[in-house]
């Protein structure tokens, strides 16, 4: 996303960690990927630069020495509560971490040690969070000085625009930041796993097309829209493995990583609530996950309790989240419905899937995974970086065989994005 403003603290990175290795790892990785570095390997020097710099992300370990990661981002939450605080470390309890996420102390956790490409997405997820928040408050200010300055030459002037018109112009400035919003949302969402992001855009134009043929009416044609795009944002409180593992199988993840996933349509609710524009879409979003049986979550809701939109949206979601051909996906639907799904939504949504121009995106998948006809959507590099297949390559079964045996010998790194 370019940004709309010229922050020169944007690209800046505060690192804190005792251990110094860990230090002149991240101050050779970091700068790589694009970032101005500054390591402390001290809680209080980290409060220290504080008082007189700004950094749009501080990075800190959780074990150190006087003062734990979390209770120097409770402080910086305090003076600093824009700064993305993004927690490195495997000596936190799943317990002190699922406070600190829903507390908003922390933004989110990459785990100790960590892959390179885990702490790239999670870091350009905290700069676009510290983008959009900056983005939104200069939005305010504008909307602020311009109600003043049209309702300042209305009263001085006769004739000039009323005090109406200050708010219908200041109304248009709002619309711009809600757009800029949705804007960031999406792209955060894209950059922090790139199967929710295509997921939202796929939902995104089966919901337009299910709004022209149930005839829905302009507010309710933009609620569920928003929630096409948006009923996922939530699962960036939750450490990227996690929600790998999720979307590939639940049940490979742990009781506890599972509480954590299925707050995720709450998350969404509460994150989305400071947009006024978006507050149609808040109840579409929490209710997504509820099955027509009454087993889903978070509510427990069942039948036509179920919000008329997140009804439609649920089938939706499910259809766009698979990777198989639709005849296929509709006969395991159909099973499902009257337990997660409201038969009468299911029925819509196989009217409006032949009618949609899907949008084709990029999903990852293992290495293992890797398929001839499928179409390579980022470089194939060894351990070394020397690249191995390059972006575009179509795929044959010879050079998937080449480059499995290549990675028996020196393993590649196991995610690959393709199209799809």
């Amino acid at each position: 996303m370019a940004a709309m403003f010229n922050d020169p603290y944007l690209n800046r990175v505060l690192v804190v960690d005792d251990d110094e290795l860990v230090l002149s790892v991240l101050k050779e990785q970091l700068p790589q990927l694009g970032y101005s570095v500054t390591a402390v390997n001290h809680p209080q020097l980290a409060l220290q630069h504080l008082q007189t710099e700004n950094y749009s992300v501080i990075l800190s370990d959780f074990a150190m020495p006087d003062m734990n990661g979390l209770a120097l981002f409770k402080k910086v939450k305090e003076t600093h509560p824009d700064t993305s605080r993004l927690l490195l470390s495997s000596g936190v309890s799943m317990l002190e971490l699922s406070q600190a996420l829903s507390e908003a102390v922390i933004y989110r956790h990459v785990s100790k040690p960590w892959l390179k490409e885990d702490l790239q997405e999670a870091l350009a997820n905290g700069i676009e969070r510290y983008s959009l928040i900056k983005e939104n408050e200069m939005l305010q200010a504008r909307n602020i000085t311009l109600s003043q300055q049209m309702a300042s030459g209305a009263a001085a002037t006769p004739g000039a625009p009323s005090a109406t018109g200050a708010s219908g112009a200041a109304a248009v400035a709002s619309a711009e930041g809600e757009d800029l919003a949705l804007q960031s949302f999406n792209k955060m969402l894209y950059t922090f796993h790139p199967n929710l992001g295509n997921t939202a855009q796929r939902a995104l134009a089966i919901c337009k097309t299910l709004g022209e043929i149930l005839e829905l009416d302009s507010k309710d044609f933009r609620a569920l829209t928003l929630a096409a795009q948006l009923h996922d944002v939530g699962l960036m409180n939750n450490e990227i493995g996690v929600v790998r593992r999720w979307l590939r199988d639940p049940a490979k993840c742990t009781d506890e990583e599972l509480v954590e996933i299925k707050r995720h349509s709450l998350v969404s609710e509460e994150m989305l609530q400071f947009h006024p524009g978006f507050a149609d879409a808040l109840s579409v979003i929490r209710s997504h996950h509820e099955n027509w049986d009454g087993t889903g979550y978070p509510d427990k809701l069942k039948g036509e309790t179920i919000p008329r939109l997140a009804r439609l949206l649920a089938p939706v979601i499910y259809f766009c989240n698979q990777n198989a051909a639709s005849v296929q996906l509709f006969a395991i639907m159909e099973t499902m419905a009257e337990h997660a799904f409201d038969p009468d939504a299911l029925r819509a949504l196989a009217k409006a899937v032949p009618m949609t121009k899907i949008p084709k995106g990029e999903r990852e998948v293992l290495l293992i995974e890797l398929k001839a006809g499928m179409t390579l959507a980022r470089d194939i590099v060894n351990s070394n970086g020397m690249k191995l297949l390059p972006k575009g390559r179509e795929l044959n079964d010879g050079a998937i065989n080449k480059i499995w045996s290549i990675n028996r010998v020196t393993p590649i790194n196991p995610l690959c994005l393709v199209f799809c």
